[in-house]
């Protein structure tokens, strides 16, 4: 009986310890790691950007469509180059980049007066560069200093321009000079006494064919016959006959290349065989291109040649001829010259309309320029300098200088 109740009493024990849950061993707690907020990275300082500073805007005014536009599009190029080059060394006025804009004045002086009264109620448009024609400027010259806004003149040269007003500068000088050049190279130079010419009826055209007259006349020789013509004017007939008939020595235009072209086209059919001078206005390679052979030994002036070995003339032509495959012509080495010194005066001026002509009037003083030394006078008027002009023969179809 013990060894049953034993074994029942151990079986017990055994059902109620394994009914019995044992208390586990402490552990330590696992670590609940707290999620940190998230924070962004530390801003790295940067620059910051650029402010895009406004463009210095000027004008270019000239006849950019009609007669004689070829010749001025391509003097255009020069002031553009000259832009294109102060733009690439950082602009003016703290580093504003320039833009020239084209404005059409037809050579025509209303239209002249219209493009002026334009530009001038354009507070944008900083200074001017204009223009081809003489008249075209005179007309626009009173609009221009009113508003007071720089008039830069780059080939009007009619004596007149000089009156223009404080406002009007001019880079090319005033075409008295050059008429009474001629009239010494033809008179006292080659001794002709016996001389006709024929002029473009416009202030330019009339204004240097009257000093020429004067000077003539004063170095001894005599004006046998003049004639005024149009400035498109295309058939010579009537007036070459005219000029056969008092038997020049020497014949004058003061006009543009097309009627020096024309000219000696028409002048073997009534046989006449004057030599043929002109003012820088027939300087153009347009005149070789139109009148071929026949305008052979024709003579004029510059202010420079393309082969001139000048160091300052000599970067000109090739940077030109890198640019725009093509030679300048004397227009070209003006509107350069007129352009740089006008982006002078605004960056000396702080792109001021009146400040830059306060520093053009005060502050033009030997300039290196394509046509040489700029100084400006009392009048904003170019000083004439020696060894200015330079003799020209057109020779195997290219305008070379004319050693006698």
């Amino acid at each position: 009986m013990k060894k049953r109740s034993f074994s029942l009493m151990l079986v017990v024990l055994m059902l109620l310890a394994a009914c019995t849950t044992p208390t586990p061993q402490a552990t330590e707690a696992p670590k609940v790691v707290e999620e940190q907020p998230a924070t962004e990275a530390p801003a790295v300082p940067t620059e910051a950007p650029p402010v895009a500073l406004e463009a210095v805007r000027v004008a270019f005014v000239g006849p950019t469509t009609g007669s004689g536009s070829a010749d001025l599009l391509l003097a255009a190029k020069g002031a553009q180059l000259a832009v294109d080059q102060r733009n690439a060394k950082g602009g003016i006025c703290d580093g504003r980049q320039v833009t020239m804009e084209y404005a059409d004045d037809k050579a025509d002086p209303k239209e002249a007066a219209t493009v002026a009264t334009k530009l001038s109620g354009d507070t944008g448009i900083l200074g001017v560069l204009h223009g081809w024609n003489s008249s075209a400027v005179l007309a626009a010259a009173p609009i221009f200093n009113e508003a007071g806004l720089v008039q830069m003149d780059y080939y009007g040269v009619a004596p007149k321009i000089r009156e223009a007003g404080p406002y009007t500068f001019r880079v090319i000088p005033t075409g008295d000079l050059m008429a009474r050049y001629l009239a010494d190279w033809m008179v006292n130079g080659e001794g002709y006494k016996k001389i006709a010419g024929f002029y473009e009826n416009t202030d330019y055209g009339k204004g240097l064919y009257d000093v020429f007259d004067d000077a003539v006349k004063e170095y001894g020789g005599e004006i046998v016959a003049n004639e005024a013509v149009l400035m498109d004017q295309k058939d010579f007939s009537a007036i070459l006959a005219k000029f056969k008939a008092v038997n020049p020595d020497a014949v004058v235009i003061f006009g543009q290349y097309e009627a020096a072209a024309f000219w000696q086209k028409q002048a073997p059919d009534v046989g006449f065989t004057a030599p043929l001078y002109g003012s820088d206005g027939i300087f153009a390679p347009e005149l070789i291109n139109l009148g071929g052979a026949a305008v052979e030994g024709v003579y004029s002036v510059s202010a420079y040649t393309v082969d001139s070995p000048d160091p300052y003339v000599a970067d000109f032509v090739q940077a030109f001829r890198t640019a725009f495959n093509t030679d300048p012509n004397n227009g070209a080495g003006y509107t350069y010259d007129a352009m740089v010194v006008l982006l002078n005066g605004l960056d000396g001026g702080a792109c001021s309309r009146e400040d830059a002509n306060k520093w053009l009037t005060n502050n033009v003083k030997d300039i290196p320029g394509v046509t040489g030394m700029i100084t400006f006078d009392e009048e904003g008027d170019r000083l004439f300098q020696q060894g200015l002009y330079l003799k020209l023969i057109v020779k195997d179809g290219k305008f070379v200088p004319y050693v006698k």
